[in-house]
């Protein structure tokens, strides 16, 4: 699949999506508190990653979202988003792939 951005995340993005979805899981928002989990990091949350995908890919208005989490994404950090046709991913520098998905028009 052919690489369409790269984007930087910061360090508070989950620290912002939980302040705006009210989701304030202790992995998302800071190194020390991700720690205690055992992430290295603060990840992003997979909605967020998922909510980030669908905004660069667009969607019909009528649509099914299929999407795989395959790795945590740590914050800071780079990925890539990939898409081809109806399908995307989000993939690290060393090539591993956080996040999987395809959407498909919903058929009446």
């Amino acid at each position: 699949m052919a690489a369409v951005a790269e984007w930087r995340l910061a360090g508070d993005v989950g620290r912002r999506y939980g302040a705006a979805s009210g989701d304030r899981n202790p992995i998302h928002l800071y190194p020390l508190t991700a720690r205690l989990f055992g992430f290295r990091r603060a990840i992003a949350h997979g909605m967020w990653t998922v909510a980030r995908c669908l905004a660069a890919h667009g969607t019909p208005a009528a649509a099914v979202l299929r999407a795989d989490f395959r790795a945590p994404v740590p914050l800071p950090g780079t990925v890539t988003y990939a898409a081809e046709d109806g399908l995307f991913e989000l993939r690290a520098a060393d090539g591993r792939t956080h996040l999987t998905g395809g959407v498909y028009p919903l058929v009446s």
